[in-house]
């Protein structure tokens, strides 16, 4: 919960270690990856750790941030009572 509302303080930004443990919470929930050259992505959590690790060791591209999409963050924000 407490990585919850951090990321929400961030406006939705996630760090790799609170990516770690949504992926150990809540891995079906869905995260935006922004690459350096590549378009961006919208997978689930569990499957962007992967993504991110097989672009990365391959040197394709390299990870510029990893957010909620808004819409996901307003829902979460209303599951959590959180106000704007």
């Amino acid at each position: 919960m407490k990585t919850l509302k951090t990321i929400i303080a961030n406006y939705g930004y996630i760090t790799q270690p609170e990516l770690d443990e949504l992926v150990e919470h809540f891995p079906s929930i869905r995260v935006v990856i922004q690459w350096g050259c590549m378009q961006r992505e919208r997978l689930e959590a569990w499957r962007a750790v992967e993504r991110i690790k097989q672009i990365e060791s391959a040197e394709i591209d390299y990870v510029r941030s990893v957010w909620f999409w808004s819409q996901d963050l307003d829902k979460l924000k209303e599951a959590l009572h959180i106000a704007n």
